[in-house]
């Protein structure tokens, strides 16, 4: 009994023009999309969306705790 393994790949091209398949070009036109992004500009971008979104989280527990403080206190 024998068995096989192993991945053939069958390319069928259509077009006989066409010699690099189309996931080597999507690859490549994103790694040229990545090379010319200012990578310093986007961790900043983030950076600042995070510190927004912690301050709205300390706004709604603010909020949230103010009357059980509030009532505390009172007593």
């Amino acid at each position: 009994m024998q068995i096989a393994s192993g991945i053939s790949t069958l390319q069928i091209t259509i077009n006989e023009n066409r010699t690099v398949p189309a996931d080597q070009e999507l690859f490549r036109e994103k790694m040229r999309r990545a090379e010319k992004t200012d990578w310093d500009q986007v961790i900043a971008r983030i950076d600042t969306y995070t510190a927004r979104a912690g301050a709205a989280v300390l706004a709604l527990s603010v909020l949230y705790f103010a009357p059980i403080l509030v009532s505390i206190l009172l007593k």
